[in-house]
């Protein structure tokens, strides 16, 4: 662990936090997720983002917020709803996966993400990049419409 979490601590305080995918196909495994949750220094923040369906269950959420692991929402493009957002670390990580989203869908997630702001906490938000450069343009409005309220 020291040889894969060592470079992060150059980043300072600038670090938000590591992201760690957890593969598609790979179940849930308690035990491997308590050692991995062990192993990982506590002063690095952590998200993890579970592909499997498996994994998303009360005792991943219980295991994560223990530790205070973010749990990563993702959004992807053929999913019919979003994802649920669940506080397990003092921050929230989203992933918004899909091809584009409307101005509609833009304040919907700016509503949702409002009382974890309201609180106190950091969202990170990561919008899909594709060869248009749409990411940085959706970034902007979601930023506008968290502002608005």
């Amino acid at each position: 662990m020291p040889w894969l979490t060592g470079p992060y601590r150059a980043f300072g305080s600038r670090l938000g936090t590591v992201l760690f995918r957890v593969p598609d196909g790979l179940a849930r495994d308690d035990d491997r997720l308590r050692a991995a949750l062990e192993a990982w220094p506590r002063d690095l923040p952590v998200t993890l983002e579970f592909q499997d369906p498996s994994w998303h269950v009360d005792e991943t959420f219980a295991s994560l917020a223990a530790v205070g692991a973010a749990l990563c929402a993702t959004d992807l493009p053929d999913d019919p709803d979003p994802p649920v957002l669940r506080r397990t670390a003092p921050f929230l990580y989203l992933r918004l996966r899909r091809h584009d989203y409307d101005e509609a869908t833009i304040a919907a997630w700016a509503a949702r993400i409002e009382p974890f702001l309201a609180a106190g906490d950091d969202v990170y938000v990561f919008f899909r990049h594709d060869e248009t450069g749409r990411g940085p343009e959706l970034a902007g409005e979601l930023t506008a419409a968290v502002a608005r309220g």
